[in-house]
C-alpha cells in the first residue's frame, strides 16, 4: 500500500495496490465495507495474486525497456489507488491509476 489513510469519525480509509478502498472501523478493526475500482473489476484477477499483492511475472513479460514500459501500464490498468483519499462533506474522494477519479458517499 502506498497511499496515506484518512481519517473521519470512527472510520480509516485506505486504498490497495489492488484497486480497492477499505474503510475499518477505529474501535473493531475491522473492515466495514470496501469499494473497488473499474480498473480492479476488469484486471485485478489477471495482475493481482489472491493475496492481494501485485502479480509482477504475469505482468512483466522480459528485463528489456519496451517490456518494463508495457509492464506498468499493465500494473497501472489495474487501478491501484497511490493517493491519500480525502474527505469533504461527507464525501470521499480518491484518484487512481485506472485513470479515474471516484466521488464516494
Amino acid at each position: 500500500m502506498f497511499s496515506s489513510p484518512a481519517i473521519a469519525g470512527n472510520e480509516v480509509y485506505l486504498g490497495s495496490n489492488e484497486g480497492k478502498l477499505f474503510a475499518i472501523d477505529l474501535a473493531s478493526h475491522r473492515i466495514t465495507w470496501s469499494f473497488q475500482t473499474e480498473g480492479s473489476k476488469l484486471y485485478g484477477s489477471t495482475y493481482t495474486k489472491p493475496d492481494g499483492t501485485p502479480n509482477y511475472e504475469v505482468a512483466f513479460a522480459g528485463d528489456f525497456y519496451d517490456d518494463i514500459v508495457i509492464g506498468v501500464y499493465k500494473m497501472f490498468a489495474v487501478g491501484t489507488i497511490l493517493a491519500s483519499p480525502v474527505i469533504v462533506d461527507s464525501v470521499l474522494y480518491v484518484g487512481s491509476t485506472d485513470g479515474n477519479f471516484y466521488a464516494l458517499q
